[in-house]
C-alpha cells in the first residue's frame, strides 16, 4: 500500500488567524449584538410612547435654542432634518427595526464567515455597512436626510471595511 501525500489547498497561506481580524470580529460582534437586541425590542413591541416622543421634541427644541444663543442659525436646518428623521423613525418603528434587523443579520453572518476564513463574509459585511447607511432613506425623503449623516455613515462604515480589508490575504474564497 502506498501512502498518498495530502496536499492542502492553501499550503502557502498562514493557518493562524490574524490577531487584528479577531479583535475586529469581537468589536463588531459586540456592536452588532447590542444593536440587534435593541432592534428586536423595537420589532416585538417596545415602541416609543407619547412621553418619549414629547421628550425628544423638547430636546430638539433645546438644541435650536442653543444654536440661536451661539449665533449659529445656519445649522438650524440640520436640527430640523434630524428631528424629522427621528419622528419618521418613531412613526415606522416596527418596520424600521425590521429592516435594520435584516442588515444586522447580514453583518453578523459576515463576521462569522470571516471568523471561519471565508471571503464571502467580507462581501456581506460591505452590504451590511451600506445597508445601515441607506436605512434612513427607506423611511424619509432624500431631501429630508442631512448629508452629514450619510457622509459620517459612509466614512464610519468605510473605515471598518478598510480594516477588515487588511485581512483579506488570510480569507479564502
Amino acid at each position: 500500500m502506498t501512502d498518498i501525500p495530502i496536499i492542502e489547498e492553501n499550503q502557502n497561506k498562514s493557518t493562524k488567524r490574524p490577531v487584528f481580524l479577531l479583535v475586529l470580529i469581537i468589536l463588531s460582534g459586540i456592536n452588532i449584538g447590542s444593536t440587534t437586541l435593541a432592534s428586536l425590542g423595537g420589532i416585538f413591541g417596545i415602541k416609543p410612547d407619547q412621553d418619549t416622543i414629547k421628550d425628544t421634541k423638547l430636546e430638539f427644541a433645546r438644541m435650536r435654542e442653543q444654536l440661536q444663543e451661539a449665533d449659529a442659525q445656519d445649522y438650524m436646518y440640520l436640527v430640523d432634518q434630524m428631528e424629522q428623521v427621528t419622528l419618521n423613525m418613531f412613526d415606522n418603528f416596527q418596520a424600521y427595526n425590521s429592516v435594520q434587523f435584516i442588515f444586522l443579520m447580514l453583518g453578523l453572518l459576515g463576521i462569522l464567515l470571516m471568523y471561519r476564513a471565508k471571503k464571502l463574509g467580507f462581501h456581506l459585511y460591505i452590504l451590511y455597512s451600506l445597508g445601515l447607511v441607506m436605512l434612513p432613506y427607506f423611511f424619509n425623503p432624500m431631501s429630508g436626510i442631512p448629508s452629514i449623516l450619510t457622509i459620517f455613515g459612509v466614512i464610519y462604515g468605510g473605515v471598518w471595511v478598510l480594516m477588515y480589508g487588511r485581512n483579506l490575504h488570510w480569507l479564502q474564497d
